[in-house]
């Protein structure tokens, strides 16, 4: 099977017709779906192999997004960066192969015809980087794709599971919004520094990383991030957060590894 995606004048058409269309979303009017994709020229394929995952379908968000992020990644790893900023790749899927996840993941939404939040979670209405982190699929696979650690063989996605235990929606605007945090580095770094807080029994809490994106955003304005390693990155918050927190310095834990 190959990944479809959106023709350029689908994707326009939606976004600026949504209000026409927006009573076959609410009532995930399958029919008229199937009917207007069948027209020619709407949809188009990709050379990209691509299985329909077994998404998670919990209650809880709070478990389905973690494992979702794993199951998107893994599925779609060999995407590159170009592929994944693409809107009409994610619109797409999100209409076409995995809708009957955007029907689950939008499920009060939809009953509330809540139409702010089914656009930004459908197309990207935030901007190019923002919407990466705020669409529902675009975000699972960008997550996993920052916090997926190739030096942890016997658990690559050890960061990706402490990054979604909980807040994953707010999490994910507030620490991948700041530029810097584009560089996988800088990411895993900062989740390696906070998740030895965890480890000492400290609360994880929004201002962890608020004050660790903040940090580095000011000493952005001294020095090259992008030159700095993973364990660089975490030595330099180890050492600011110990001091904004008011914590002990403790050396560098390899439990995980």
């Amino acid at each position: 099977m190959k990944l479809k995606f959106f023709s350029d004048e689908t994707l326009l058409d939606l976004r600026t017709n949504y209000e026409a269309y927006k009573t076959n979303y609410y009532e995930q009017n399958k029919e008229w779906f199937d009917d207007y994709f069948k027209e020619e020229g709407r949809v188009l394929e990709s050379s990209i192999p691509f299985e329909v995952p077994s998404l998670n379908f919990n209650d809880d968000y709070a478990v389905s997004d973690k494992e979702n992020v794993k199951v998107i990644y893994d599925s779609l790893k060999h995407l590159t960066i170009s592929q994944a900023t693409q809107e009409r790749l994610w619109s797409g899927l999100a209409h076409l192969q995995l809708r009957e996840f955007s029907y689950y993941r939008l499920k009060n939404e939809l009953k509330d015809h809540n139409d702010k939040r089914i656009n930004t979670a459908l197309f990207f209405k935030n901007g190019g980087k923002r919407s990466l982190f705020v669409h529902i699929l675009a975000r699972l696979w960008w997550v996993g794709y920052m916090t997926y650690d190739e030096s942890n063989s016997s658990n690559p996605f050890w960061l990706t599971e402490f990054f979604c235990e909980k807040d994953f929606s707010a999490r994910c605007v507030v620490f991948f919004s700041s530029n810097f945090t584009s560089n996988r580095n800088i990411s895993k770094g900062i989740l390696k520094s906070i998740i030895k807080l965890q480890d000492r029994e400290i609360s994880i809490k929004r201002d962890h990383f608020v004050q660790a994106t903040k940090y580095l955003n000011v000493v952005g304005g001294a020095m090259i991030l992008d030159m700095l390693t993973v364990d660089e990155v975490e030595q330099m918050v180890d050492k600011y957060l110990a001091k904004y927190f008011g914590l002990e310095l403790q050396p560098k834990l390899e439990a995980h590894i």
